[in-house]
């Protein structure tokens, strides 16, 4: 079984912010136009097949992505049905989607996972923790990702790529069909109860306290249905815009942090300062009816690099 954490165990209460950030200085030269015009790549991933209250979470490896030394522009993604309309959210929830780069050995089968090297943003997060360049979930369905001139996120720098590998993606897209389901609500939080789970991925009991989230809703699990209630299955895909061109020396390139309010920084004495970002509660347990607000606060230290004239 390939088992993957990328995203935060507690994903629903876990605020996490993608920031972009120049890692050039640039002069008044390169807000010049870029030399190429900006192409449009639309895409679909494998077909996500579901049922009434079934859980779809896969990991699709080397899917279709602009090939070559580009500038990514905007990264967009929505889920639609086998007619490509969108697909409403009372029907099928989505979690997440997330877009991750890795690099592998030339001459690989399709799909292999064989020496895998995932290549992670610039973020502080560790262990194999929110390491993807783009991702989203319902919550944020529409946000805009459109970068302005002259920046670009650069990908398939040639000088990046180790010798024999190539540079490729993987797509994971979580998804919860909610049609006929006892509650809708409970289904969308993962709540272990609805899904008659009392044990993680690697078969340990869940604690007593962990009463919803990415444990409670892998792949191929079913959410407690409406008595009786019977519906067909659908074939959904993730269908994702992606806005590129050709590298040229007018690019800003661009690096990508992803920020989790969760993140902890724990220094020992001597030992390498760790980001802990699945910190496993931000938010105290309220009881129903009171006015939920919650405040967490996190530091993170970004390195000053000098400008050319303090050099």
């Amino acid at each position: 079984m390939f088992n993957m954490r990328f995203v935060s165990q507690d994903w629903v209460v876990s605020c996490a912010l993608i920031l972009l950030v120049s890692c050039t200085t640039y002069s008044s030269a390169s807000l010049g136009k870029p030399e190429n015009n900006i192409k449009t790549s639309v895409f679909k991933s494998p077909k996500i097949e579901l049922g009434p209250g079934l859980v779809s979470n896969k990991f699709y490896f080397d899917v279709d992505f602009p090939r070559g030394h580009i500038a990514l522009k905007s990264f967009n993604a929505e889920l639609v049905d086998e007619s490509e309309k969108s697909v409403p959210l009372q029907e099928t929830y989505l979690h997440h989607w997330l877009i991750i780069k890795y690099h592998q050995p030339k001459n690989v089968t399709h799909n292999n996972q064989t020496d895998i090297v995932f290549v992670r943003n610039s973020g502080f997060c560790q262990d194999g923790t929110l390491i993807q360049y783009f991702g989203l979930g319902s919550e944020t369905r529409g946000t805009a990702t459109d970068i302005p001139d002259p920046f670009g996120i650069e990908v398939g720098n040639p000088s990046e790529i180790p010798y024999g590998y190539d540079e490729k993606w993987l797509i994971n897209v979580h998804a919860i069909d909610t049609r006929g389901v006892e509650d809708r609500l409970g289904c969308i939080e993962c709540r272990c109860d609805l899904y008659n789970i009392t044990k993680d991925a690697d078969g340990n009991p869940l604690s007593p306290d962990y009463k919803g989230g990415l444990d409670c809703c892998p792949d191929n699990t079913t959410c407690r249905l409406n008595k009786g209630f019977k519906g067909p299955k659908r074939t959904l895909y993730l269908k994702y815009t992606v806005k590129w061109f050709s590298w040229d020396n007018y690019v800003v390139p661009l690096k990508i942090y992803i920020l989790d309010v969760t993140d902890v920084l724990n220094v020992s004495k001597g030992g390498t300062p760790k980001h802990n970002c699945e910190k496993k509660s931000i938010f105290k347990t309220i009881a129903i009816g009171e006015k939920l607000s919650s405040t967490s606060k996190g530091k993170i230290i970004f390195e000053r690099r000098p400008t050319s004239a303090e050099k």
